[in-house]
Parts: C-alpha cells; structure tokens; sequence
C-alpha cells in the first residue's frame, strides 16, 4: 500500500468521523470506529513526508499556510461541537515535524529528548488538536519507523495512555481503541513507495470539507 491510498483512506476515514458532527443522525459506532482512523494515518504521513521531503524548509512553510487557512474553518466547523477555542491538526503536525528534528538533528540524547518533551507539552499549552497526545504520535511514528515490533507496542501503550487519561467508559474505551488499532493494521501493509503525487490536494481537502460540513448543518440541519 503506497502512500497515496493511505491518503485517500485517511480522508475518506476524516469526512466519516466529522459527518456525524455536521448531520448528529449518523453518529454512530460505525462513523466513529472508520472515522477516528483518520488521525493515526495523518500522522503516519506526516512522518513519510519528512523522511521523503527534498525541502524540510518548503515542508515546514507549507504546514504553517495551511494550518493558517484552515484555522477559521476548523473554528467554524469546531462551533458545531461547542469548542472552537483550539488550533486546528496542521498546527499539531507541525510540532510534530518540530520534534522529529529535534529527535534527529541533536545527536545527544539527553538534550533532543528533554526538547522533545517540552514540544509535547507545548501542544497542550497552545491546546492543538489532540493536544499531547496528537505530537507524541507523530514522534512516535518516526522514532520506530524502522521496526515494526516496537511501532506496534509503543503505539498501543500510548493509545491505552491516551484512553486512560481521557477516562473514557469501558464502552467507549473499546469502540475508540478498535478505531485505533486499524490504522496500526493498515500502516503495516505501507510499501515504502508514494504513488501518486496529490500532496496539495491533501492539503485543500482539510478546509474545504470542514467549510462544506458546517454549511450543510447551518443551512438544514
């Protein structure tokens, strides 16, 4: 599976998980279990992309401009859920990206890792989408990138950690770690290849479905 169907699937999984938001009928476990798989796969690519970027510079501006534009539709379609006072996901990928360099570029340890930390953090203080959780993720990804054993544990004892502080029900702890576990599933079956090149395509998708999602439940909801 090249990177371009991990793209097509995490937005596919997006508009499903922020449907039922738009149109509360379809909020059920099915749109939540194939739409919460959307974030792990955003963030599994997000790592691909700096480890195949030409230009970490470009990459970097890149998520800056679009977490720009994408912030007052995200506030917009966020009013739907009652809270809107939070940075949209390019602004939690974009810390992300910060702490993978930090990771990569500071040979000692005992100085990139404290940096790497102070950035999770960061994601909660700026209060990002998926705050801690979401940087850490995406730290995650590219720390164990190479080793699919522990990819696979160190991303499960996170998604525990992550329910666990949340404290969700014992009904929704399933639903929501089932939803978490598939994109785990799916990223093994990644080819190392990128097929078809849509990156801007993936970018205008963010905004403008959150737009189009807010308009229908303004306009007939």
């Amino acid at each position: 599976m090249s990177v371009f169907y991990i793209k097509i699937i995490a937005c596919l999984s997006m508009m499903l998980d922020h449907i039922r938001y738009a149109i509360p009928e379809t909020n059920n476990i099915f749109t939540i279990i194939l739409g919460r798989t959307a974030f792990p796969l955003y963030t599994f690519l997000i790592t691909q992309g700096y480890i195949h970027t030409s230009d970490l510079k470009k990459y970097i501006k890149r998520l800056i401009l679009f977490g720009l534009i994408s912030q007052l539709p995200f506030m917009l379609f966020r009013t739907l859920l009652g809270e809107w006072k939070m940075l949209n996901i390019m602004f939690t990928l974009l810390l992300g990206i910060c702490s993978i360099i930090a990771y990569d570029k500071i040979d000692k340890k005992y100085i990139s890792l404290p940096i790497c930390f102070l950035i999770i953090f960061l994601g909660e203080i700026l209060n990002v989408d998926y705050g801690w959780f979401g940087v850490s993720l995406v730290l995650l990804m590219y720390i164990f990138k190479n080793n699919k054993i522990f990819f696979s544990i160190t991303y499960i004892c996170l998604i525990i950690t992550y329910l666990l502080i949340a404290k969700v029900n014992m009904l929704n702890f399933i639903v929501y770690f089932i939803a978490y576990i598939i994109p785990l599933i799916l990223i093994m079956f990644y080819n190392g290849k990128l097929g078809k090149k849509t990156k801007y395509f993936y970018y205008w998708f963010y905004p403008v479905h959150m737009i189009i999602y807010y308009l229908i439940n303004y306009l007939f909801i």
